[in-house]
């Protein structure tokens, strides 16, 4: 019984894993892809909401998640919760080295070896750090800032590991002078002249920076030195943002060229996403109607030099496809997966049906083994019954014995239409059924002329007997 159980559950093993591994394959091409964008007012949200609108033209199912920003979607996509998201690359080694308190709480919390499970696809756009100051402030220069109201950005978000940087630079001790507003708060907050000056790291299309230059009360500030800056940090590089990209008629906003750094904003994905999606994402994002629709300046004039620039974590294979297109084979990886898998389902299932014909085969030899010793008990149960007309036998047994000789035929033919003439000579079981049968059958033969001569003699003399009184 065991190794019956045994058997079933090996059998039942080697179908099921491949057919599971089939079943997942076909549900990860139909499940809803998830990407973590930011908050209002940046352009994480827009660009993930872009990126949803293309990938649903290819006809994948997507979600965006609204989030706080590179600390909350780097611990998304580094827990596998998310499939894609927007991050700041070294904002979370920066938050380690100026916030190293905050990270210990457990909401905000990103175990380090499960950032090993991070991938780059493509880098969107530069993110340019501005420094952004009331014109009633009192503030000219970068020494100005001390003593002053700044919004440091939210804390979760890629502006404030920048912040702390330019503190740390211009030896400004943080103090409660220093908020953590999120843009439209920031916003109000310089209207209603609350707030000295802001750091803000985004993107130039941006709203913050058309809602900014509406309230015709700020200017930023250039850093001088900037491109040292951009030498002392891997993550970033010398940026000018150009006059009037925010207000281009009347007062152009900003009124001269910035001389600032900027950083990227790159899309990322978990290590073990699937090749496939990787690779038609990152085609949808160097698509022209997509940079269009984004304004990615950049990523638009110079392609995929720009895309695969500076990635601070490994490029994913399917985004390494896109940008090498040597290295891409000649099907999608996600249908030759799909494929692989179900080869893989039918390889197993014949190999199932051949151990299981196996099985079956035994388990007829097995019964067949038992209808032998079957038919062995009935013969036995003929030779007993025999057994009985052997004293004070007469003549009128002779229907009995005729019977039990037809009952040994039929169950000979009936063994023999159950055993194929090799299984005959293949089972041993089969010779001692045969030779029972034939002594059987030579017993009742001999018997039955035993009791027919038996019957004539006394015929005979009942014959003589009645000629002997006629006399």
């Amino acid at each position: 019984m065991n190794r019956k159980w045994i058997t079933i559950f090996l059998v039942g093993l080697l179908v099921c894993f491949p057919l599971s591994q089939l079943i997942l394959s076909l549900a990860d091409m139909n499940r809803t892809i998830i990407i973590a964008g930011g908050s209002d007012g940046g352009l994480y949200h827009p660009i993930a909401l872009s990126l949803k609108s293309a990938m649903e033209r290819s006809g994948r199912k997507v979600e965006v998640k609204s989030t706080d920003g590179t600390l909350e979607n780097l611990k998304l996509i580094a827990k596998g919760e998310v499939d894609f998201a927007l991050v700041q690359p070294g904002a979370y080694e920066e938050l380690v080295r100026y916030e190293p308190n905050l990270l210990k709480e457990s909401s905000k919390k990103i175990d380090i070896q499960l950032l090993d499970r991070v991938s780059f696809v493509v880098n969107l756009y530069s993110q340019p750090l501005h420094i952004a100051v009331r014109k009633d402030s009192g503030i000219q220069t970068l020494k100005d800032l001390n003593g002053k109201r700044i919004n440091l950005g939210n804390r979760l978000s890629g502006d404030y590991p920048m912040s702390r940087l330019l503190l740390e630079l211009l030896e400004i001790e943080k103090s409660e002078l220093h908020s953590n507003l999120t843009y439209p708060k920031m916003v109000t907050a310089f209207e209603e002249d609350q707030l000295d000056a802001a750091f803000i790291t985004a993107g130039m299309q941006a709203s913050v920076f058309n809602n900014l230059a509406k309230l015709k009360k700020i200017h930023f500030l250039s850093i001088p030195n900037h491109e040292a800056l951009a030498a002392m940090q891997l993550q970033l590089t010398p940026y000018q943002v150009p006059r009037g990209v925010y207000q281009f008629e009347g007062n152009p906003m900003p009124n001269s060229v910035i001389r600032t750094v900027a950083t990227g904003a790159h899309l990322v994905t978990r290590a073990d996403m699937e090749s496939g999606v990787v690779e038609r994402v990152a085609e949808e994002v160097l698509k022209t109607t997509f940079l269009k629709e984004n304004k990615l300046q950049e990523l638009f004039n110079m392609g995929k030099t720009f895309a695969k620039s500076k990635p601070f974590f490994p490029i994913h294979e399917g985004a390494r496809r896109v940008y090498e297109p040597e290295t891409r084979s000649f099907f999608r990886p996600d249908i030759v997966e799909m494929w692989e898998n179900l080869r893989s389902f039918i390889v197993s299932v014949c190999v199932a049906l051949f151990f299981g014909y196996k099985w079956f085969q035994k388990r007829q030899d097995r019964l067949k083994d038992h209808k032998i010793d079957q038919y062995v008990r009935q013969v036995l149960e003929i030779e007993r019954q025999q057994m009985h007309l052997e004293v004070g036998g007469s003549i009128d047994d002779l229907p009995k014995l005729q019977d039990l000789e037809n009952k040994l035929t039929k169950l000979r033919e009936k063994c023999f239409s159950d055993f194929s003439g090799y299984d005959l000579q293949d089972e041993p079981g089969t010779d001692y059924f045969l030779e029972l049968c034939a002594s059987l059958s030579e017993k009742l033969n001999a018997k039955m002329s035993r009791f027919r001569l038996g019957g004539e003699i006394q015929r005979l003399a009942k014959a003589i007997e009645a000629d002997r009184e006629n006399d």
